[in-house]
């Protein structure tokens, strides 16, 4: 068996810090250290791995490491990540899986300047509230998937409000309905979908985002909607910056209380944390 382990990987965060996790657990077990290189991801794509810029450390007795030459003199020999590597297929399977892998996925730890901004905005929009969590993942073609009318963005977050008015307010044990104190949290990557969610449930936080154009992905894929011109406002925008936003997303989510959510790995890691939530089924699965 070789000394180090060698992660890359590239797909959006919830998929990427999912197979992160699992290399993780599989490095500590076998005592390899390890190698992460997101030169190749969508959020540091370059000669430059900015695997620091998102993250600041892992609690970890292995060695770590993210420095470019150190990385491109080892990884040679080294064992390379792939799905084959997985051992906790589903964490949900097993209370111990679950919680080795949330508590692994705890110790990676993102960088300050993600922890104070999810820090701050719970503290000024979360705190004295019941939150309920909404991930609606919808720039990938799952509206088209279900919804074919003249306005499928509407049908879908209306069939959203559906499901929440039924299980928070209609139904005999709808545990919201006496309560003032609560708001909404929604994750999307559709500004459509948020701008009509808001108007559907005003008491609604999100955070300013870059969203990209309708049909043409999520920031970290290519669409097969996207012009040279929208490719170029993302470039201006900064990825960096984009995959901070979303990051931020993705941490928020899990300060919620209760969770409504489709299809998406960005989400599951709710689950793993305990998160009481609710499926709204109306796509493939797509991670």
């Amino acid at each position: 068996m070789s000394k180090y382990y060698y992660f890359s990987w590239d797909a959006g965060w919830g998929d990427t810090i999912w197979h992160l996790t699992n290399a993780l657990i599989h490095c500590e077990n076998s005592k390899q250290d390890m190698l992460i290189d997101l030169r190749g991801h969508w959020s540091s794509k370059g000669e430059k791995n900015l695997f620091n810029e998102y993250f600041c450390s892992i609690d970890t007795d292995i060695n770590i490491i993210t420095n470019e030459e150190s990385i491109d003199q080892l990884k040679k020999d080294s064992e390379k990540h792939t799905n084959k590597t997985v051992k906790i297929k589903n964490p949900l399977k097993s209370k111990e899986g679950t919680e080795l892998f949330y508590n692994t996925f705890s110790r990676i730890k993102p960088s300050e300047s993600v922890t104070n901004t999810v820090k701050d905005i719970v503290r000024e929009k979360f705190k004295g509230n019941y939150m309920v969590g909404v991930h609606a993942r919808m720039s990938n073609g799952e509206v088209k998937s279900r919804f074919e009318g003249a306005r499928p963005m509407k049908d879908a977050v209306l069939f959203y409000k559906e499901k929440i008015d039924d299980i928070l307010f209609n139904a005999p044990r709808a545990f919201l309905k006496s309560c003032k104190d609560y708001k909404f949290f929604i994750a999307s990557d559709s500004s459509k979908f948020v701008d009509i969610f808001k108007d559907q449930f005003p008491n609604t936080v999100s955070i300013d985002r870059y969203f990209a154009p309708p049909g043409c992905g999520t920031g970290h894929e290519i669409g097969e909607g996207s012009t040279e011109e929208q490719l170029k406002l993302e470039e201006v925008y900064g990825k960096t910056k984009i995959a901070k936003e979303a990051l931020v997303d993705f941490y928020l989510l899990q300060e919620t209380n209760f969770l409504f959510k489709n299809f998406s790995r960005f989400n599951e890691f709710c689950l793993y944390k305990g998160v009481p939530n609710f499926h709204i089924n109306f796509q493939e699965k797509c991670y």
